[in-house]
């Protein structure tokens, strides 16, 4: 009504009746105890006490804006952090496109990234640690559920530099050279010891056991021995000419996110897995979460 000074045209920018505005205009003065409109030939005009309480009226009404604005934008907005750890390097496990579509779908929910392995993973998860991790094999806790993300083939990584020397080598023979091992709880491990155990009555010959993925790739491009890998990251070293793939066919291993089965309907736990469904083009509301066995 101030800015439109008439009671037809503040009516129609409110799409209400002439008697509605009027009603609310006798209601606040008569609350407020003053006259804040005047009547005149022209229309309606403010009285002076009313051209003061202009400029506050103005401001309650943006502050009561822009708290209703921010009270529905927190209905949509997650708060918190997950804690999630890590197998794998970020590239093969999506990393930086899961942390884009959290940062633009959740700003305000901080994802902590840590290192770690699928063997310590688990009992990080189980020990509230972490809210969810990685790791690769089957998983033995009865309180965990995952999202199971993908098949991981596996190979037998060889040095460069070893071509003559598993050159119509048999797989026995193969089993016999040089080994960098993987830690005995190790998925990649148990998934290898299934197919070496087939051609060897005894363990293969370790050289070094490592548990961590850049040191047991460097081991490989030394020239330390044989190792099972990634074919992904097996095909990156051949592409930097420091190793090969043994033509030998093993288990594939799968790779889930997992999660405590109790943490399910947890809002910050349940975006990053709606978040991880759609990097790996899983659909999420139709996903089997399974639980481990």
């Amino acid at each position: 009504m101030a800015e439109e000074g008439h009671l037809t045209r503040a009516a129609e920018r409110l799409y209400t009746s002439q008697p509605a505005i009027s009603a609310h205009i006798k209601a606040l003065e008569e609350e407020l105890g003053l006259t804040l409109f005047a009547r005149t030939p022209r229309g309606m005009q403010l009285t002076s006490e009313g051209m003061r309480l202009l400029p506050k009226a103005r401001a309650a009404l943006d502050a009561s804006g822009d708290f209703l604005q921010q009270a529905k934008s927190l209905q949509n907005e997650l708060l918190g952090t997950v804690r999630v750890g890590l197998n794998a390097d970020a590239e093969y496990l999506r990393i930086a496109q899961t942390h884009q579509l959290v940062s633009s779908r959740y700003p305000q929910l901080e994802v902590h990234l840590l290192s770690g392995a699928s063997q310590t993973n688990v009992p990080d998860i189980r020990a509230a640690k972490l809210d969810a991790g990685f790791v690769f094999g089957d998983l033995d806790a009865t309180n965990l559920a995952c999202l199971e993300l993908a098949q991981t083939p596996l190979r037998i990584a060889a040095p460069a530099g070893w071509e003559e020397r598993v050159a119509g080598a048999t797989m026995k023979d193969i089993v016999h050279m040089p080994w960098i091992y993987t830690a005995p709880d190790c998925p990649f491990f148990t998934a290898a010891k299934t197919v070496l155990d087939e051609h060897s009555c005894c363990r293969p010959p370790q050289t070094i056991v490592s548990d961590n993925e850049e040191a047991l790739r460097s081991l490989v491009k030394a020239g330390v021995g044989l190792a099972i890998m990634r074919a992904d990251e097996i095909q990156k070293a051949e592409q930097e000419g420091y190793a090969f793939a043994l033509p030998v066919e093993l288990p594939t291993v799968p790779l889930r996110l997992a999660y405590l089965k109790n943490r399910v309907n947890d809002p910050q736990l349940t975006a990053l897995l709606e978040v991880v469904a759609e990097v790996w083009g899983l659909p999420f509301t139709d996903r089997e979460e399974k639980a481990a066995s």
